[in-house]
């Protein structure tokens, strides 16, 4: 006599209430419903999902995967290259921000901007001076005066720019 099983559905599991709303939520929206998705997606493709940083993926792991913890290679930070600067890729991605907004976006421009100028740029310090001189000008050392740096111009109230503060 032949015993005839019935083909048993695989039935996917649903993630249930052992995470945090919030990270429920920012799963879903990424695409992940049920724990064999979860698994499927572990470590890589969670990493990407908008909203999953290493807090909540610490969650996630602690739950699903206790016995394991990944550990990515590096965590890059999220600035962005200028849009329209020949600056970007020559310099760390700051130092060509930061410069940006102090108009400077060319080469050509900062070849022409004097060191004594490219400090008073806001947030470009020594370091990103140091940065700048050992790409466009090797063997250059620009010696920063000692105490207060320079201030920077200000307009009065009349538009006239002011040049002690």
């Amino acid at each position: 006599m032949m015993f005839h099983m019935p083909d048993a559905t695989q039935t996917e599991t649903p993630l249930g209430d052992l995470l945090p709303p919030k990270v429920k939520i920012v799963l879903g929206k990424g695409g992940i419903h049920t724990v064999e998705e979860l698994h499927k997606a572990y470590p890589h493709e969670l990493l990407k999902i908008r909203g999953i940083g290493m807090y909540r993926f610490r969650q996630i792991e602690a739950v699903f995967f206790p016995k394991k913890a990944f550990e990515p290679p590096r965590v890059r930070s999220p600035l962005r290259h200028v849009r329209g600067s020949s600056l970007n890729g020559t310099l760390s991605p700051a130092t060509v921000q930061t410069l940006a907004r102090g108009g400077i976006t060319t080469v050509d421009q900062l070849r022409a901007a004097e060191p004594a100028e490219l400090l008073k740029i806001e947030r470009l310090g020594v370091g990103m001076l140091r940065e700048i001189e050992s790409v466009f000008f090797p063997g250059k050392h620009y010696e920063v005066p000692r105490g207060r740096r320079p201030a920077p111009t200000l307009p009065d109230s009349a538009g006239n720019l002011l040049t002690d503060i």
